[in-house]
């Protein structure tokens, strides 16, 4: 099924019709970079063993203190390298301005680093960063992007009838749940301002951006 949707959104990416972009009217170009990352999404509700904890909900405190951990070092090492592209901005507009929200998002949550050497997973991931720097910086919400669609839908598969008020939930799930719910609205922000500028985008780099990220967030989900 995911094969032939795929198949089908390549047939969209060519239509003569389709805008500058490759993208035919009403299809967002948000579905069609995530409709090519789901397999991976997939893979890592099958086997990421925090994931598993969550789905069992069996999540224990030493579990989510690692999860935390190793967040806190990605963000902190990310909004780093997202405050320098940030400052090389000089026009004031609606990316810049979610970008620097992003940054103090990040900021806000990294405040519980640890000095120590960089692991191997956090390495290869901030690989695929500098390359931005020399795409616009639209592309630098694309690939934001990956993380916060991500955790909507670990959202959706796993928590969606319990993130209600009230719910019972471990605590470990409850601080896991607070959190994907704030990821859910700035996947919501990413996706509006990507639809604003999708006539003007490159689709296809725009789906390999997304997926490099995913594949980042896979990396992170197998070592938690």
């Amino acid at each position: 099924m995911k094969v032939l949707v795929c198949v089908l959104l390549a047939v969209l990416l060519t239509e003569t019709s389709a805008s500058s972009s490759g993208l035919v009217p009403n299809v967002s170009l948000y579905d069609v970079v995530w409709s090519y990352s789901d397999p991976l999404a997939e893979e890592i509700l099958r086997s990421s063993s925090f994931v598993e904890a969550l789905r069992s909900s069996r999540l224990t405190e030493r579990c989510y203190t690692r999860f935390v951990q190793q967040e806190a070092l990605y963000l902190h090492r990310v909004s780093s390298i997202l405050g320098v592209l940030v400052n090389s901005l000089q026009e004031e507009d609606d990316i810049r301005s979610l970008l620097l929200d992003t940054l103090k998002h990040y900021s806000s949550r990294n405040q519980s680093v640890q000095a120590s050497p960089p692991p191997q997973w956090l390495l290869s991931s901030l690989l695929s960063f500098p390359s931005l720097v020399l795409e616009e910086p639209v592309y630098w919400l694309v690939a934001l992007s990956a993380r916060a669609g991500l955790r909507r839908f670990l959202a959706e598969r796993l928590l969606f009838s319990q993130l209600r008020p009230g719910a019972s939930l471990l605590f470990e799930a409850e601080e896991w749940s607070k959190e994907t719910l704030r990821e859910v609205a700035w996947t919501r922000r990413y996706r509006r301002v990507l639809e604003e500028r999708q006539d003007r985008m490159d689709v296809f780099k725009a789906i390999n951006i997304f997926r490099e990220h995913m594949l980042n967030q896979k990396s992170f989900y197998k070592t938690v």
